[in-house]
């Protein structure tokens, strides 16, 4: 899909602003022509271009109260605007700081790159198909027990070394790629 015609699809959840900031990552050489829709879901889409993965929070009418609360709860979070931009905006540099934070002290996550207001551009990790999301490929892993191993690894690590709590924890946020576990969706950690 090229990128301006995602104006035609995502016009009714995305905002003019969306589209700038679209704009300036092709600009600065973060996206091409080119994206592959990977993932939609209630808050964001995802999308790849080449290594580089770009994932847009939608601006839409809906309630963002879970979100507030877990900014409140957030020390490094001081002060932050009350619209609902405004808490996009602030979710976004939230979970570009989680990743930041975790991918500095070694635990694996894809590598944050740059956030301008809704969209987070960081390392796409999959292959020419996808990412393999653990909850629909468990049957990839051939040994499970070091397979857990691992993954209990790297949350000791979240936790351990990068001093923060995952707060969605689950099969959903955990890709494999090359018999490794991954973790995403770090914009609820506190």
């Amino acid at each position: 899909m090229k990128y301006k015609e995602i104006w035609k699809v995502y016009s009714k959840v995305f905002d003019n602003n969306t589209f700038k900031y679209l704009e300036d990552l092709y600009n600065d050489k973060y996206i091409n022509d080119e994206l592959v829709l990977i993932d939609e879901g209630k808050e964001s889409v995802v999308f790849r271009s080449r290594n580089i993965a770009i994932k847009i929070y939608k601006i839409m009418a809906r309630s963002y109260k879970e979100q507030v609360r877990y900014l409140r709860a957030d020390p490094r979070i001081r002060d932050f605007p009350r619209t609902k931009i405004g808490i996009i905006y602030t979710w976004v540099k939230k979970e570009y700081m989680n990743l930041r934070k975790m991918y500095k002290n070694l635990i694996k996550v894809p590598a944050p790159y740059v956030y301008k207001g809704n969209i987070l551009v960081m390392e796409y990790i999959g292959d020419e198909d996808g990412p393999k999301l653990l909850h629909n490929n468990y049957d990839l892993i051939e040994d499970k027990e070091k397979f857990f191993n691992n993954i209990l690894e790297e949350y000791k690590k979240i936790y351990n070394r990068a001093q923060l709590i995952h707060g969605d924890f689950s099969e959903y946020n955990i890709i494999i790629y090359k018999k490794i576990p991954y973790i995403i969706d770090v914009s609820q950690a506190i």
